[in-house]
């Protein structure tokens, strides 16, 4: 019923180009269709020769309960390229990569950047999935590319926003040179590799191994049916320096080469994230896998690289600071079935979370990063234990025979890939909440859930509440807690203080007799100075105290809510 509404939008909401007034730049671009006009038609029609875009300020507004086409590579050129849906109701714009050219494949990126992108509420496939794999009629799967957006030139910020990629073969977001910025936050992440266009070492959500990152974060993503790793920066070149991977839930990630493989790393923050089957190829002494975890330098009993979710390379030499804390995990009944199918052929379950290394820098506290529990998602794909047993299957038996390129002979797409989902089914049918009851409901810094709090809409308001961080530009010369303002206050005040050196900050608020009320800030900030706003709305008039602390100070003031 669903594609039908959307061909008969299709047929009938192809309005003409409109343009609001002039000062907001708002551009509202008409769908295009496999006929006629095409995504890329009017944005790439808006680039001059040199690169510069007749509108610098334009913002481009699709339509929602619409559908995109695009046969040619979205560019942008030292200029910034925003892309968003209209406000108010109705489906996000979906945006498919169609078949075009001389050789008649969907083009190899919907944006490969050279500036800044800011991408809010779209869904984007890497194919045209009406008449793709329903039935067996793989046509348009037979054409996927390696990547949804390839950030190809250094300095530049990506914000990606409240969206749902999928479909590549190689990686959904990639970034070829060194970027400054990269925020990803609210997007689902989904069907991540395809073998008839790739191996198993492909397949991964973010690959940022050319360079150094300034900041990576993703924050309250889901990732669904990944080959290989969620973030890949393995043989690096330079580091990231802020990385918070905080509030995610990941959902079948095989995780051939890893999960989390960072490379070189500054601050690195893995806190309140679900996973369920999330290593579920499981550890093993299988070296084609093994190779690719060789950063930690740490090695198992037969010698080989050990295997682990989250790698960072050997640290000595350099300061790295780790926060890695409340975080849950999970394996269904059908991961256990593979482990235990495979235990006498040297897989050893789900693994270890983390290596010697970090084990170290983390201390006692080490115990209660990754905490494992039995949980139930209300609705999501099975694990991909098809594909898992197809590729230990010798070659001879009709299976990979533990081989990672697999173009050398016949790949059963229909039987052996994961339970490929359609982008209709990641924007309304996909559900990773679970019952309140679980330890997990509360498990989370301040008792949130843990994992992407957008399944939990309620508590993803709330939590909104008490993370309203916000860093500013001027230096730290101290550490250092400022009064309240307003302060008396009703309901709401900011609060601002200093960080003079990278370390774990704590900002908490207790009533006058000492018991805490909430946790504003806890993590692992950098030098500067900070703000963030506290809500008093639901506690009654009186005196409150706030306290700011490190592992090494602790600063206190008092503050008045007067209703």
């Amino acid at each position: 019923m669903r594609n039908i509404r959307l061909v008969i939008l299709l047929v009938i909401g192809m309005a003409a180009l409109q343009l609001l007034n002039a000062s907001d730049h708002r551009v509202f671009v008409a769908p295009g269709h496999t006929t006629g006009s095409f995504l890329n038609d009017k944005i790439n029609g808006d680039t001059l020769a040199n690169g510069a875009r007749r509108d610098s300020s334009a913002i481009y507004v699709l339509y929602r309960d619409s559908l995109y086409f695009q046969n040619l590579i979205i560019q942008n050129k030292g200029v910034d390229l925003k892309i968003v849906a209209e406000d108010g109701p109705g489906y996000r714009p979906y945006i498919c990569l169609y078949p075009g050219g001389a050789n008649n494949l969907p083009p190899g990126q919907f944006i490969n950047a050279k500036g800044n992108v800011e991408l809010r509420n779209l869904v984007v496939s890497g194919v045209y999935e009406y008449g793709t794999y329903d039935g067996g009629d793989t046509t348009y799967l037979g054409g996927m590319q390696g990547a949804l957006f390839d950030f190809s030139a250094s300095g530049f910020s990506v914000t990606i926003d409240s969206c749902i990629l999928t479909n590549t073969n190689g990686n959904h977001v990639r970034t070829s040179s060194t970027p400054k910025n990269v925020k990803i936050t609210n997007t689902i992440f989904g069907n991540m590799g395809f073998l008839h266009r790739s191996n198993l070492g492909a397949g991964k959500a973010l690959d940022v191994r050319a360079g150094s990152v300034d900041t990576l974060i993703l924050q309250n993503n889901t990732f669904v049916n990944a080959q290989d790793r969620i973030v890949r920066h393995y043989t690096s070149t330079g580091a990231i320096k802020y990385f918070l991977f905080d509030h995610n839930t990941i959902v079948n990630s095989m995780s051939y080469h890893g999960m989390l493989s960072l490379g070189k790393i500054n601050t690195c923050n893995i806190t309140n994230n679900l996973i369920v089957d999330g290593f579920a190829l499981g550890q093993d002494t299988d070296y084609v896998r093994q190779v690719e975890f060789s950063d930690s330098k740490e090695l198992d009993v037969n010698g080989k690289p050990r295997m682990t979710w989250v790698i960072t390379e050997l640290d000595s030499g350099r300061t790295v600071v780790y926060n890695i804390n409340h975080n849950y995990y999970a394996v269904s009944d059908s991961g256990q079935a593979f482990y235990t199918q495979y235990a006498a052929a040297g897989v050893q379950g789900e693994g270890s979370p983390l290596t010697w290394n970090i084990n170290s820098k983390l201390g006692a506290d080490s115990v209660n990063a990754f905490k494992k529990v039995s949980i139930a998602l209300t609705k999501a794909p099975m694990v991909m234990t098809n594909m898992m047993r197809w590729y230990r299957t010798p070659i001879v038996d009709g299976g990979g025979g533990k081989s990672k390129d697999v173009s050398k002979f016949p790949w059963p797409s229909l039987t052996a890939d994961y339970n490929r989902v359609r982008m209709e089914y990641l924007d309304d049918t996909l559900d990773c909440s679970f019952a309140t009851a679980n330890a997990a409901y509360t498990g989370a810094v301040g008792g949130f859930p843990v994992g992407d709090l957008n399944w939990f809409p309620t508590k993803k308001a709330a939590w909104a509440l008490t993370t309203g961080i916000e860093k500013s530009d001027a230096k730290a010369n101290s550490f250092a807690l400022n009064q309240n303002y307003p302060n008396p206050f009703n309901p709401a005040t900011m609060i601002s203080y200093s960080v003079l050196n990278t370390s774990q900050v704590k900002l908490e608020v207790f009533d006058i007799l000492g018991a805490k009320i909430t946790t504003l800030v806890n993590q692992v900030q950098t030098p500067g100075s900070y703000k963030v706003d506290f809500d008093g709305s639901k506690l009654s008039s009186g005196m409150y105290i706030y306290q700011l602390s490190t592992p090494n100070q602790v600063l206190t003031k008092k503050m008045m809510l007067l209703k």
